[in-house]
């Protein structure tokens, strides 16, 4: 059985973009734990091995669980109860199982009713990702600085959860439990419907009546911003809004009220309630970065003011850098049609790196701004 002390076997189950980034990942922090893996892509298990990111590779599934410490569940959504069932008869006693799926609520309940004594599970949801995917875009930093959400079944004990978050510290990710069902109606209201309501966007406007196509040449700052995560996989969001349908459903519903409510606003012409309309969204979304630096995230987002010209993002890391202020994260802002004042935002560590970090671009001649 698994010590509550040691883990030296891990086994990855899906070498895509989440599976390859924690192989690379854990290879990068634990050089000698040994790394199993099984994917469908042939491609995917060759590119591993090559890369010395894997120790061994399994074309079946009971050989590639039967061994581990931990195993992660790095497949679709909709493809892990089932995995669940099978590993359930092939998984060593005293094993840590644990996924990436996006939703929780279903696996869990598989995981309650499938796996026997002795199989620890730990839900898990890395809010890591990019537009691509496939081992290819696969990156060994990609958890750095990114929530890993862990849900735990009511049976799984302390040290498992500790060792999962021990682990996940480890490779740069910030782990945080959370119980499933919060979890699920959560992520699907800041991460599920936004994906429902930029599509609907994007088709909403591609309905209108435009055959000089005016409206895709005019549509190049906020709107592509706004709508940029409907160019996500399209079979990958069909399975999650599936997974997630119930709560998906009621927040879908709620976001209608508040459009056929505005609508009566337009109708009647009702000035003060539209403004409400607009002033109630301002004051939450503004306390955003706020409300994350003081209770979650520790960063701290400064926006500075910077020219459009080469080597100028340059300057400023360089400048910082000589200062030993470390720069956690970096964004780039792609229209001004909303900001109040510059271009790039850069996520500092805490009070003291924000307030250096100003002190010093100001000094520089830079304009700053603090939302």
């Amino acid at each position: 059985m698994l010590s509550k002390r040691e883990i030296k076997s891990v086994s990855i189950i899906g070498l895509g973009l989440i599976g390859g980034s924690l192989a690379k990942a854990i290879r990068r922090s634990h050089p000698d734990l040994q790394i199993t893996a099984m994917d469908i892509e042939e491609k995917h298990i060759k590119m591993a091995v090559k890369e010395g990111i894997i120790d061994r590779w399994a074309s079946r599934l009971q050989d590639a669980v039967c061994r581990a410490d931990i195993i992660f569940l790095c497949a679709p959504v909709g493809a892990i109860p089932s995995l669940i069932k099978e590993i359930a008869v092939h998984a060593p006693a005293g094993a840590i199982i644990t996924d990436t799926g996006s939703t929780k609520e279903a696996i869990m309940r598989t995981a309650v009713e499938c796996l026997p004594a002795g199989l620890f599970f730990v839900g898990g949801h890395p809010m890591a990702g990019t537009e691509h995917s496939g081992y290819a875009a696969s990156i060994p930093h990609l958890f750095e600085n990114a929530y890993y959400i862990l849900t735990p079944l009511p049976s799984t004990p302390t040290w498992v959860v500790d060792r999962m978050m021990s682990l996940l510290a480890s490779i740069g990710a910030i782990p945080l439990v959370m119980d499933p069902q919060f979890h699920d109606k959560v992520v699907g209201a800041i991460s599920h419907l936004p994906h429902v309501v930029a599509s609907a966007l994007v088709n909403a406007v591609q309905d209108i009546d435009d055959p000089q196509h005016i409206k895709e040449r005019l549509a190049a700052g906020g709107f592509r911003d706004i709508t940029r995560i409907s160019s996500s996989n399209p079979a990958m969001w069909r399975d999650i809004s599936l997974s997630n349908r119930e709560h998906l459903a009621k927040l879908i519903q709620c976001t209608i009220k508040y459009l056929n409510a505005f609508c009566k606003y337009l109708d009647n012409s009702r000035v003060e309630e539209i403004e409400d309309f607009f002033c109630r969204a301002k004051r939450f979304r503004d306390s955003l970065p706020r409300l994350q630096s003081q209770v979650l995230l520790p960063y701290h987002d400064l926006y500075v003011d910077i020219p459009d010209r080469p080597g100028s993002i340059g300057e400023i890391a360089t400048l910082l850098g000589q200062h030993s202020i470390n720069i956690k994260n970096l964004r780039i802002i792609n229209s001004r049609e909303d900001e109040p004042g510059g271009c790039l935002v850069l996520s500092l560590p805490n009070a003291a790196s924000f307030q250096r970090a100003q002190e010093v671009l100001n000094e520089r001649g830079y304009k700053t701004y603090v939302k």
